[in-house]
């Protein structure tokens, strides 16, 4: 997972909102990869919100991006990831031992 400030600034400045929420998820499902198997992606865009699908062994998990949480991502380039963590988080109780 790329855990550079600037490089994350640099990909959020240049890329549209969409890219940047899949990178994120392919950044969080390859650190899952090791514990949790393949893990599954999708995300889709839904008016101004963006809605995301985590599927490991028979576990989905359906996170929605609203508007201000995208915002954010401007001046937080990670708070997607703890986003992300911590709805995968409260959905699976194995989770907290794997993620960062």
């Amino acid at each position: 997972m790329t855990r550079n400030r600037i490089v994350r600034n640099i990909l959020i400045s240049r890329q549209p909102k969409d890219e940047y929420v899949k990178y994120v998820m392919k950044c969080v499902s390859q650190s899952l990869k090791e514990s949790h198997g393949p893990v599954a992606t999708r995300a889709t865009r839904q008016g101004d919100d963006i809605q995301t699908r985590w599927q490991f062994d028979d576990r989905v998990v359906e996170v929605t991006l609203k508007s201000d949480v995208l915002a954010s991502l401007d001046t937080e380039p990670f708070a997607l990831d703890e986003v992300f963590i911590r709805a995968l988080q409260l959905n699976d109780d194995e989770m907290e031992r794997v993620v960062e």
